[in-house]
């Protein structure tokens, strides 16, 4: 393999390795967003306001101070809250809070199984939460909870276990309660509102087609206006470079030494010099040469009687073409043909008949000089 291989497979090496790593299914169907279409997700939400003729949308940056006043939902926004459970770090402060003072409304729907303390801006906390009692009917179907206050147009039910409800919402605005607790509080924010919603479950993939779910959110959508869902976090981030991605990648130091490993694989390859392979056309072998071949390997096993006997039936051979007898002619038959012949010599025809023990090389070399006369002297 020359360097140039060596450099061209290591660049498709390394473009492979990139694809591979930037290309990969696309996750956010398995997410809790409005992509999600798992039953944790929220899609048939978004399609369902869609349906219904409401414009929404999904924003992927945080609005700041100088953006329009709009209204935002954040689904399950656990970037706001620190979990208690796995001892994460205390909250940064709320990236949207300037936008919210500046005159947006904000709401935020908190996620059901997170045990969490929560901070959105300073001197504004998220109250805390308790679950609401499970109840089971006496044939073990799950029992509704019954949604009343101002936001619902008219009284709605919820069919969801493990509902959570704001256990004291303070100085907050009640706007709907389930089962006389608070489900959905209100409170100003500079210019703008910020609506907490104790639990997003029950606008989940899983639970929007039962009892009231649906006709809940048409009625958050109607007393709020219609939202852009905010997906800067579970949804997918501004487009950045691949080199970026990886430099902020866990898989950057795989990737380095990979990367490493080919570089190193061809400059070891580059030390060892190419092999060149000289090929000598010689041409098609002669027959003199194959004779020459054939001879000296007879030469090297010092068999002179075999070789002899070898040369007896090459003789014969050629003293029937040189006669033009049948290639089958028995040799006894040739050799009273032959004795008819003044030019053939008695003794070439008895060594050609009955052979002998040639004594070493010089002998075999003097047979053969013997039967090479005969041929000569009866074929012209």
């Amino acid at each position: 393999m020359t360097a140039r291989l060596r450099v061209s497979a290591l660049a498709a090496f390394v473009l492979l390795l990139i694809v591979g790593t930037f290309t990969s299914p696309d996750p956010r169907p398995l997410s809790p967003t409005t992509f999600g279409t798992v039953p944790g997700g929220y899609r048939a939400l978004f399609e369902l306001l869609s349906e219904l003729g409401f414009a929404v949308t999904r924003g992927h940056v945080t609005p700041d101070a100088l953006a329009p006043p709009a209204t935002r939902w954040w689904l399950e926004a656990r970037g706001l809250c620190r979990d208690a459970l796995r001892r994460a770090a205390t909250p940064r402060e709320w990236d949207a809070a300037p936008w919210v003072e500046a005159g947006g409304t904000a709401i935020v729907l908190l996620p059901s199984m997170l045990h969490a303390d929560c901070a959105l801006v300073g001197g504004v906390a998220i109250p805390a939460r308790t679950a609401m009692p499970e109840r089971k009917s006496a044939d073990g179907e799950p029992v509704t909870y019954r949604v009343t206050g101002d936001l619902p147009a008219v009284p709605r039910t919820l069919e969801t276990p493990g509902v959570r409800a704001f256990a004291d919402p303070a100085d907050w605005t009640v706007r709907a309660s389930i089962d006389d607790r608070p489900l959905v509080i209100e409170r100003r924010l500079g210019a703008g509102r910020l609506v907490l919603v104790s639990d997003a479950d029950f606008l989940s993939n899983q639970w929007l087609d039962h009892a009231d779910a649906a006709p809940l959110a048409v009625d958050l959508v109607r007393a709020y206006g219609v939202p852009v869902f905010d997906e800067h976090e579970l949804g997918p981030g501004p487009p950045r470079s691949a080199a970026v991605h990886l430099a902020t990648s866990a898989a950057l130091p795989v990737f380095v030494a990979l990367a490493l490993t080919g570089l190193l694989f061809a400059w070891q390859g580059a030390l060892v010099p190419a092999r060149q392979v000289q090929e000598i056309d010689l041409g098609a072998p002669r027959i003199e040469a194959f004779v020459d071949a054939v001879a000296a390997l007879y030469a090297r096993t010092a068999d002179h009687a075999r070789v002899l006997e070898r040369y007896r039936a090459l003789t014969a051979a050629r003293l029937r073409r040189g006669l033009g007898l049948s290639p089958d002619t028995p040799l006894a038959t040739l050799v009273l043909r032959l004795e008819r012949d003044p030019r053939a010599a008695p003794r070439a025809l008895r060594l050609l008949l009955e052979g002998e023990a040639p004594a070493g090389e010089r002998g075999l070399r003097a047979a053969v000089r013997t039967l090479d006369q005969l041929v000569t002297a009866v074929v012209r």
